[in-house]
């Protein structure tokens, strides 16, 4: 969930549809795909040279489904080898996995409640140690044991057993109830399995506040840790291990991932030419960024990610829809789009961009600009306007804490203009703002009221439109689950549940883009959250570099990391 956090999902065909179209791809995970590579097509592939990537936010963990936090993920795809990964183009292919599993080759059920996973033999962890199922057993398991406090547990939380065979290179897994997206469960890096070996000695509970957590000593990715060095950068070396070493991944030799504290040191940064890369960039800047002569910009080739508002509903007075609904009306999405994103997004009032297909509802009721309807609206719920132009009742009033991650350049933006917006129909904003290694790891998480009562990220899901992550009762994080889970609405509807298990147990595209249509009614009535806009994310790459390639879900930046080269092995 990108939470940009990240929760990080795909281009999403009708699932057999889809299924078909990844048995005729699942060749080596590699494979080049897309416009939106940095010169893709200047030759062949040349080993060596150490790449420098300025990273924009500190990860608050390294560690497969410990952390929602976009950067993180980063790390997770060049690290972690998965089961399964993702193309640019939100396409699966076989990562670690020999084949994708469907209903035509057996390992798929017909009522989608057992999947097999066949591993390909002779895979190794860093150390040399066997990696293979049991791998995969221990993993599902520490992912679903409350202590841990995995960031998604969705798909996970279904299995009843699972049963490792073929000389430990197969898993079938039974789950309780049908899963159409368990197949986007163990997409990408952030879904990887761990080194049972390593962390099975460990208490659950200890792992993510171990040194394991910013600096894993045995991974199985393209790339191992050699320097972890938090606030300051982190360096990765290629993994003579790695499952594709013998087609001569991953090329480069090192890749240099510099912590930076804000957008400006990254502009200065390529204006010298002292980095390969950046993702994630300040869009405020683009025009600045187009004029680089050594360096091209790259987009996504898919749209998926989307920016909202989310209501802390620990905080009693944000239960009252009316308020909730007020601020959706309030809210100009043309002039963020204009004026704070310059021009890098697009309408969007769900959580599914039109990358999502099913998912995507072109006729979605949005809610429509009208503040005089907002004002009436709470002045018909009973809020009295005070003299200080704030609306109050019963001795509360509508002023709340306004949040989102620091040294965000357009983010502050939004936030200016919907402090204006809301201002003007009597709701006073106070804005605080923290790193995204912060507000994703404990104020989110934990909801404390007055820390924040609205914050503002971007999301998107995992190769699949499932959204419950975003809005599930069993996603609210609590002290129970130490933490863990994804809804930091803490918003808890029923029937709602109820319709994510529709979608999920169902591979017909109309049922499922029914039921999404449904639950947008929901979020369009209820208001757990309010949509600000469709994203469109840039980065930039230095033109010496190639295959250098984006993606809207999953990975992102690194989706096809282990394909990066220079020209002439030198970065």
């Amino acid at each position: 969930m990108t939470r940009k956090p990240y929760r990080t999902l795909m281009t999403v065909f009708p699932f057999l549809w889809l299924l078909a179209l990844l048995v005729s791809s699942c060749g080596p995970a590699g494979t080049p795909t897309s416009s939106s590579s940095s010169s893709s097509n200047s030759g062949q592939p040349v080993k060596g040279g150490t790449w420098t990537d300025d990273l924009y936010e500190e990860p608050a963990s390294l560690i497969p489904n410990g952390s929602s936090e976009t950067f993180a993920t980063l790390f997770d795809e060049t690290i972690w080898a998965p089961l399964f990964v993702g193309k640019p183009d939100g396409t699966i292919a076989t990562g670690v996995a020999q084949e994708i599993p469907t209903t035509a080759n057996g390992d798929i059920s017909s009522d989608l409640k057992t999947w097999t996973f066949k591993l390909r033999p002779g895979l190794k962890w860093s150390d040399g140690q066997a990696y293979d199922a049991r791998d995969v057993d221990y993993t599902w398991k520490l992912w679903n044991n409350p202590n841990f406090g995995a960031s998604v547990t969705t798909g996970y939380n279904l299995i009843k057993s699972a049963t490792v065979s073929h000389d430990n290179l197969w898993i079938t897994f039974h789950l309780s109830q049908p899963f159409s997206p368990f197949l986007a469960s163990w997409t990408d890096g952030a879904y990887a399995p761990l080194p049972a070996h390593i962390f099975s000695s460990m208490s659950p509970g200890n792992i993510l506040k171990s040194s394991q957590n910013l600096n894993p000593t045995v991974s199985s990715g393209p790339f191992t840790v050699t320097e972890s060095k938090p606030g300051s950068e982190y360096v990765v070396s290629r993994n003579p291990n790695y499952y594709q070493a013998a087609q001569g991944l991953p090329y480069l030799d090192k890749i240099v991932f510099r912590v930076v504290t804000n957008q400006d040191t990254i502009l200065k940064d390529a204006q010298s030419g002292a980095i390969n890369s950046a993702w994630f960039l300040d869009v405020t800047k683009t025009g600045t960024y187009q004029k680089l002569s050594n360096y091209s910009i790259v987009k996504s080739p898919v749209a998926t990610n989307f920016e909202a508002i989310y209501f802390n509903l620990k905080n009693p007075v944000l239960k009252d829809v009316n308020i909730r609904k007020a601020i959706s009306m309030a809210i100009n999405q043309a002039t963020l789009i204009q004026v704070a994103r310059h021009g890098q997004g697009t309408p969007l009032c769900t959580d599914h961009a039109s990358g999502y297909k099913p998912g995507y509802q072109a006729d979605a009721p949005c809610p429509k600009f009208d503040p005089n309807a907002a004002k009436t609206l709470l002045q018909n719920a009973g809020y009295t306007l005070g003299s200080d132009n704030v609306f109050a009742k019963n001795g509360k009033k509508l002023e709340f804490q306004y949040s989102t991650t620091a040294n965000n350049a357009w983010r502050a933006e939004d936030e200016d203009i919907l402090q204006q917006e809301l201002g003007a129909i009597g709701i006073k904003l106070n804005i605080t703002n923290y790193p995204a290694s912060t507000f994703f790891g404990t104020f989110l998480p934990q909801g404390v009221v007055g820390k924040y009562d609205l914050s503002e990220f971007e999301d998107s899901f995992v190769y699949d439109a499932d959204d419950s992550t975003l809005e599930s009762c069993a996603q609210i994080p609590s002290a129970a689950n130490n933490y863990g889970g994804q809804n930091y609405s803490f918003y808890c509807n029923p029937q709602l549940d109820k319709l994510f298990i529709q979608e999920q147990s169902t591979v017909d595209f109309n049922a499922r883009q029914q039921a999404f249509n449904q639950i947008h009614q929901i979020y369009l009535t209820d208001f757990p959250f309010v949509t600000l806009y469709g994203v469109v994310d840039i980065a930039v790459a230095k033109n010496t570099t190639h295959d250098y390639q984006i993606g809207s879900m999953g990975a992102s930046e690194t989706v096809n990391v282990w394909n990066w080269w220079c020209t002439g092995g030198k970065c």
